[in-house]
Order: structure tokens, then sequence, then C-alpha cells
């Protein structure tokens, strides 16, 4: 590491505590919940408590799709969007574009959904798309953490705006401490020194940070591009360099759209084309979109989970009419330039996905280092204006968000398990959130003495956490030997993983004072 001097290192060091102090609760928020996004999905397989169905998309699909689209009207065939919930059920939106009472232009028309098996009409809906409901109940819980984490649920687009800021202040963050890593090789074997608390969190705090530092660099530039480069970078591009047409910047980009034909033509035997798809692919079918449904031009777009290990998911294009595989579309441009691959790779790194589930582990658990990393940091920035009674009080919001947020998710499930019969999953989770969030703020408020306000956290925390498991059993009546019977052991992962942790908290909360460590001091209560 190069040497700076005693001046360039205070600079750096103001650069390195602000840029987390500013903004560090919400930067802890969005860094936590990217560590549970990772497995959004096996979040919602274990909120369903698995599902039975294999590829329900490769069952019959193209004679649920001319049952769904009997009753439709023709103007809402423009596109069709066919996916599955958790439970294997089949969910078609026949859709057009139309401006909604915003005056924006946004997907309307009919959203059917039929059972796999039966192929009965289980709802039929009309209306815009952000009325209608979505393709899967089940899934509105691991929905509802990925938005929090892409935009904090702000409004478009100053969600993403947010945290694209967010990740420019983690990456001033993560470049200041790099610089000020003398002896970075060193730093990852450091021993927390035990003579000192302070000097114990600092040291933890290095040796979590030196572990996640290149981390937290690709996290940080990758998050920032993507919330930044559809929110602002392609309006940008657009009224630079096309006068403000974003028509002609997507033709540029993507290549000029197909000439339309509408004469009337038969589809081909979609069931056949998803049969040719998963041969080309040999990985599970996600989701199928057909434009133009009962016209000469109609294209049938199929896509498949990545391969273990792989960077993207498949995307495979297919003539409507005939048949015929006309390849796979790219994610940017026209045809396969270095750009989309840079692109793809940026995907991969964010979400880890590029090694399958061995990344995404070492992605997780690097997210919560980063989490401990950034509530540390900002802990020990506080330490030192530890007099201040105004910044006790930020001491004790430090606190109770720290534990707040963990609390808040417990809640949001919970209140998901209870809503799942009500079928308003997609209220109560919010719900459950703000709520569990308000309670756990108020208690801050009241609660002056930090030991007393972290032992109550953990103890509400760990109960929480103990009770999932058991709340999930009741609603759905999954026990671990029908989970067993039907291979669906992630489940049983998560649960005992739960249980794990929420008796390691009430354990660290409950056991005999002469076991538990000393009580800090009120300089040290924000630890």
């Amino acid at each position: 590491m190069a040497i700076i001097s005693t001046e360039q290192t205070k600079r750096l060091f103001a650069i390195h505590g602000w840029s987390g102090a500013i903004l560090g609760l919400l930067l802890y928020v969005v860094v936590l919940t990217g560590a549970l996004a990772v497995f959004a999905a096996e979040i919602g397989n274990w909120a369903n408590s698995g599902s039975d169905h294999h590829d329900p998309l490769a069952r019959w699909v193209g004679v649920a799709t001319t049952k769904a689209a009997a009753d439709v009207p023709d103007e809402y065939k423009e596109e069709i969007s066919i996916s599955y919930d958790h439970s294997g059920d089949l969910w078609f939106f026949f859709h057009t574009h139309a401006k909604n009472a915003a005056g924006r232009l946004e997907d309307k028309g009919v959203m059917v959904a039929l059972d796999t098996d039966t192929h009965e009409v289980i709802s039929w809906q009309e209306g815009f798309r952000s009325e209608l409901p979505t393709a899967d109940a089940a899934d509105a819980l691991a929905r509802f953490f990925v938005d929090l984490h892409i935009t904090l649920h702000v409004p478009h687009p100053w969600g993403l705006y947010l945290t694209g800021l967010l990740g420019f202040v983690m990456l001033a963050a993560a470049i200041s401490g790099f610089l000020l890593h003398r002896h970075l090789i060193r730093d990852l074997f450091l021993a927390p020194r035990l003579s000192s608390r302070l000097l114990r969190a600092r040291d933890r705090h290095i040796l979590a940070g030196s572990w996640g530092l290149l981390f937290a660099i690709i996290l940080a530039f990758t998050g920032a591009f993507f919330s930044f480069a559809t929110s602002l970078g392609l309006p940008v591009v657009a009224a630079v360099a096309f006068g403000g047409d974003q028509a002609a910047m997507v033709e540029a980009v993507i290549g000029a759209p197909e000439a339309e034909d509408p004469r009337p033509e038969l589809l081909v035997s979609l069931d056949g084309v998803l049969r040719q798809s998963s041969a080309l692919a040999g990985t599970r079918t996600t989701f199928i979109s057909i434009e133009h449904f009962g016209r000469v031009d109609a294209r049938i777009s199929v896509f498949h989970e990545p391969v273990e290990g792989g960077f993207r998911p498949f995307h495979h294009l297919f003539d409507g009419t005939t048949g015929k595989f006309l390849g796979s579309p790219t994610t940017l441009g026209a045809v396969p330039s270095a750009g989309d691959t840079v692109f793809g790779v940026m995907s991969a790194l964010h979400f880890g996905t590029f090694a399958g589930f061995l990344s995404r582990m070492i992605w997780f658990g690097l997210g919560l280092a980063m989490a401990y990393v950034t509530v540390t940091g900002l802990q020990l920035w506080l330490k030192r204006r530890a007099d201040d009674l105004t910044w006790q009080r930020v001491g004790r919001l430090v606190l109770a968000t720290v534990y707040g947020l963990p609390i808040a998710i417990c809640g949001a499930t919970l209140a998901f398990f209870v809503s799942l019969p009500l079928q308003g999953t997609g209220f109560w989770s919010p719900t459950g959130f703000l709520a569990s969030s308000a309670a756990c703020l108020a208690t801050a408020w009241w609660i002056d003495d930090a030991d007393r306000l972290r032992r109550l956290c953990r103890m509400v925390l760990g109960g929480m956490l103990f009770a999932l498991p058991m709340v999930r059993f009741l609603i759905s009546g999954d026990g671990w030997i029908r989970l067993l019977s039907t291979q669906n052991t992630a489940v049983i992962v998560l649960d005992f993983s739960l249980l794990l942790a929420g008796a390691g908290l009430l354990y660290m909360t409950c056991r005999p004072a002469s076991e538990a460590p000393s009580a800090p001091r009120e300089s040290e209560a924000a630890e």
C-alpha cells in the first residue's frame, strides 16, 4: 500500500466516516435486504411450503392458453404473459398498452388464473396491471423484500435515485477504507484485542471490512449502475444523443422492430415449442411471452433458468406460426457484443449467480458482513460524540434500527402468513413491516438505557425467529415429514436455521448474569 501523508489520512478518515454516517442506516437496510434478496426464490418457496410441481409450464400449457383466451376480448391479445405461482397454478395476462389515470402508458388487460391439472378458471379480472392481483400471492413476501432492496419502496424513479446514491456512498466508504488499509494482508488475519471493548469493536470492524472490501466495491458499483442506468442514464442519453426521442434510442440499442403483419393465423402448437425450447436449455421454464397472438407476425419468447453456475437465464425466440427457432435475443443490442457480455457479467456479479448456489451462499455471507461493517462503522463514529446527549439518542436510534430491521422483516413475514388465507398478502406484509418498525422506534425513544434496549430487542427478535417455522406449519399444515416426502428439504433447512437463530438470541438474552458480559459504559452504549 502506498504511503500517504498525515493530512491526506485525515481527509480520508473524514470521507470514510461521513460517507457512512450521513446515510448509514439506509445503507444498512439496502445491504441487509440485498443479502436476503440473493435467496428470494428460496424465500418464496419456503413461504408456500414448497411446490410439488416440477415444471408447470410444460404441462399442456397450449390447451390451457386456448381455454384462457376464449373469453378474452381481441383488443387484449396484443401480448400474452404466461407464468405460474408456487402452488403450480397457471397465470395468463392478456394485455395491450393504454394510458392510465396519471396519463402514463401502462399494460391493461385481463388476468386469468387456471388450475394446472383441471384447467378450471380460478380467477378472471380486468384492469390496469397495477390494479390486478400478482401472479403469485405466495411470492408477495419475497417480492416485498426485493423491492425494499431495490427502491426502499419509494415511488419511481426516486427510489432508484436513492439506492443509486447509496451505492456511491458505499463506494466512497469502500475506496477510502481501502486507501486507509496500510496493512491489508495483515488485517485479514487480525485478532480482535480483548483489553478494551472499544478496541475490540474497532478490530472486528477492520477484520470484517478487510474480508469484504472487494465485495463492497463490486456491489456498490454494480448497484449504482443498475439503479441509475434505466432511471437516469437512458433518459439522459435519449435527450442528448436523440433529441429526447426515446423510441429512436431504443431502436438504436436493440434494433428496428420487425414489420407488422396483422393477417389472422392460428398459433403453432405451444407445447411443441416448449419441448423444443426445453431441449435447447435443459433447465426449468420460468416464463412465456406471446406477441401478436393469432396473427401471421406472432412471436413466442420462452425463458428458462440458467444452468448451475451460468451467468444468464436462457431466452429463446420462436416464430409463432411455424415454430421455427429464431435464436436467442441479446439484452443489449441487436447482435451479441462486448457491451452485452459486460452487462451480463455485472448482473451475475451483483446478484451472485456466477457459480450457482455456492456463489449465492458466499454473497449472502459477505452481505451480512457488509451490514455488520456498516453498523459498527456508524457506532464507532458515534462513540467519538458519545458525551453529547443528542448523539446518545442517535446511538439508541442506530441500535433500534440494527435490531429493528430484522424484527420488522419477521413482522412482515408473520403478517404474510396470517393474511395468506385471506388473500391479502400484498397489504398485510408491508403493514406488518411498518408496524414493527414503528414499535421499535417508539421503544428506543422511551427506553434511555441502551443495554436494556439491546436485551429487549434481542429477546423480541429471538422469539419472532423461533415462532416463524411454527406459524408456517400452523398456516400451511405442511410438517417436516410431508416436506421430506415431497423432497422439499430447502424448507426444512430454513425452518431449522430460523429455530437455531431464535434459540441462540434467546439464550444470549436470558443466560444467567454470571455468564453475561459486563454492562457497557454509557460511552459504549451504542455498541
